[in-house]
C-alpha cells in the first residue's frame, strides 16, 4: 500500500470528497479513490510539450519522461479521470496530468488541506491560463525512455 501525506490520509479516512461547483469544472464532478486503493503508477511527459518553457535535452528523439505518481481520482463526469489530481511521493508534490498532451502541472509547496479549501483552482489548472500551477520539467530527475509506453 502506498503511504500518502497525513492531511490527505485524514481527509480520505473521514470519507470526504472535494466540494466545488461541478458546473464550473472542465471535467465535472470528480470522485476521489477511497483510502487503501492508491497505487504508485506512472505518468508521462513529452519534452515537446515544454518547448516554450525549457529546451528538452532529448529533442528530436522519440520518447518520454517517466514520472512515478499516485492517482487520486476514481472517476469524473467529462474526462479521463486518471491523474487529474495526483501525488508524486519522491517529490512530495501534488500535480495534474494532461493525458492528451503528456504534460504535468505541478503545485509546489501546496498541501492537500489547501487543495480541499479551493479544489476548483487545482482541478482546472491544466486548462487555465494563467494557472495556479506551473509546468513540471522532468529532466534530469526522471528518466527518459525511448519509444512509447504502449
Amino acid at each position: 500500500m502506498t503511504t500518502l501525506p497525513n492531511d490527505l490520509t485524514e481527509f480520505l479516512a473521514a470519507k470526504r470528497q472535494l466540494e466545488y461547483a461541478a458546473s464550473e469544472c472542465e471535467c465535472g464532478q470528480i470522485i476521489l479513490l477511497p483510502l487503501g486503493k492508491h497505487e504508485l503508477g506512472e505518468v508521462w511527459v513529452d519534452g515537446e510539450s515544454l518547448h516554450n518553457v525549457a529546451p528538452d535535452p532529448h529533442k528530436g528523439v522519440e520518447g518520454y519522461y517517466a514520472v512515478p505518481a499516485v492517482n487520486l481520482v476514481e472517476s469524473c463526469d467529462g474526462y479521463d479521470p486518471e491523474h487529474i489530481l495526483s501525488w508524486i511521493p519522491d517529490s512530495n508534490l501534488y500535480i495534474s496530468w494532461d493525458c492528451d498532451h503528456w504534460a504535468i502541472t505541478m503545485f509546489p509547496s501546496v498541501t492537500w488541506r489547501r487543495i480541499a479549501e479551493s479544489p476548483l483552482r487545482y482541478i482546472n489548472a491544466q486548462w487555465e491560463f494563467p494557472s495556479v500551477g506551473q509546468p513540471l520539467i522532468p529532466w534530469p530527475k526522471y528518466p527518459f525512455k525511448e519509444g512509447r509506453p504502449f
